[in-house]
């Protein structure tokens, strides 16, 4: 491997993904180094004293939430690209991370030729954005508007079971704790999950940070 040859960190909780991404990386980009880590604690040691030349991060690892330290990463490694590689939302996760200095987003729902296009930018210099957040982001400019806080939307019951969801009770445990029945409940989590277009607990805490919600 020459000097300007790229050294890559990948950062999954996902062995199988870290392992894909690896495949692409050693197929189509023969001269790069690849190394591996699953947990912030790993991430944040091992950028500490390798001389990365490109971070590519799942948002959720096994020990915590990278929204909580890309800022200080960018902070410290300023000129450190990141590439987020993803399952959650474009529209919401995309653009945020983007904010806080994140250089590309990839959704994991990629297939493999927009996966190798975004790889291939990155590893380039230059940004990845899907033309869907790019055509999300155009609107976004034209109206010239915040996007409003979806937790507004919520009804009192639905920030209530919120409350409850985001502090790790199960449905039963709130059923129980409410005198509500179980299904009624659930339909309460189908709600809010659907108003802050979320399709999972982590991406409900996440959305929390975002919109740095806190619960009453």
């Amino acid at each position: 491997m020459n000097n300007s040859s790229p050294y890559i960190l990948l950062a999954d909780d996902h062995v199988i993904i870290r392992r894909g991404l690896k495949v692409l990386l050693d197929t189509n980009f023969v001269e790069s180094r690849i190394e591996e880590c699953d947990s912030v604690k790993d991430l944040m040691q091992l950028i500490e004293t390798h001389p990365f030349t490109h971070l590519i991060l799942d948002l959720q690892l096994i020990d915590g939430n990278v929204m909580d330290v890309i800022q200080e990463i960018k902070k410290k490694f300023k000129k450190l690209p990141i590439l987020i590689y993803s399952m959650s939302s474009e529209e919401i996760f995309g653009t945020r991370t983007l904010q806080f200095g994140a250089d590309s987003f990839l959704s994991k729902q990629s297939n493999e030729q927009e996966v190798i296009k975004a790889l291939n930018l990155f590893l380039n210099g230059k940004k990845y954005i899907s033309q869907e957040l790019q055509d999300f982001l155009a609107n976004q400019l034209n109206k010239k508007t915040k996007t409003q806080n979806p937790f507004m939307d919520l009804s009192d019951r639905e920030i209530l079971v919120l409350n409850y969801l985001l502090s790790g009770e199960t449905v039963k445990d709130i059923s129980t704790r409410l005198d509500l029945k179980a299904t009624t409940v659930a339909t309460y989590k189908a709600r809010i999950f659907d108003k802050l277009n979320v399709t999972n607990i982590l991406e409900l805490g996440n959305m929390a940070k975002l919109y740095r919600y806190n619960k009453s």
